[in-house]
């Protein structure tokens, strides 16, 4: 099975990544989405990555 995504694909990411960043209020919370975004492409999540409790 192949795993090369199509332009259209690629369209849809950049538009829900642009959706996203426009409600920020400023370049702080643009990188505070960023790192969210990171992390999530990476297949980590907040959960994932802390220490049970």
């Amino acid at each position: 099975m192949e795993r090369t995504m199509t332009d259209k694909q690629m369209q849809f990411i950049a538009w829900l990544i642009t959706t996203a960043t426009d409600k920020c209020q400023s370049m702080d919370e643009v990188r505070k989405m960023n790192e969210e975004i990171r992390k999530h492409s990476a297949g980590l999540t907040k959960e994932e990555t802390e220490p049970d409790k």
